[in-house]
């Protein structure tokens, strides 16, 4: 239990961060810094640990099948963000910088990874 406190410790940690760095770069009337989006993925990423340590602890054939089912569905999840991206950037829909572009791509892969996973831990 100490280390499912510690994940959530860590989440919200995180998640302050992030918030501080969103409030400073819509609060000079600029876009959000690019660390915040890695600041969020982190906080994600640690609260789906702090329900996935109890089940990879295990390590069995459930929480080998969870990495590689959650892995799995990730791996179409980031096709279509990469499609959508594609799809914005080619006809300017939105306007992007390439650093802010590849960290909202980066962020997004880290949450996709960890929420499958437990979708799948859920479902199974």
């Amino acid at each position: 239990m100490v280390i499912n406190k510690t994940y959530i410790g860590f989440g919200v940690f995180f998640a302050l961060n992030a918030l501080l760095l969103i409030s400073v770069g819509l609060g000079t009337g600029n876009e959000p810094i690019p660390a915040s989006y890695m600041m969020m993925s982190m906080s994600v990423m640690t609260f789906c640990l702090s329900y996935l340590q109890p089940q990879f602890k295990a390590r069995d054939e459930r929480s080998r099948m969870i990495r590689e089912k959650g892995m799995f569905y990730s791996y179409f999840a980031v096709l279509g963000y990469i499609m959508a991206f594609l799809f914005l950037l080619q006809f300017n829909i939105v306007n992007l910088s390439s650093v802010t572009m590849l960290s909202a791509l980066a962020a997004m892969l880290i949450s996709t990874v960890f929420v499958s996973m437990v979708i799948v831990a859920k479902r199974h």
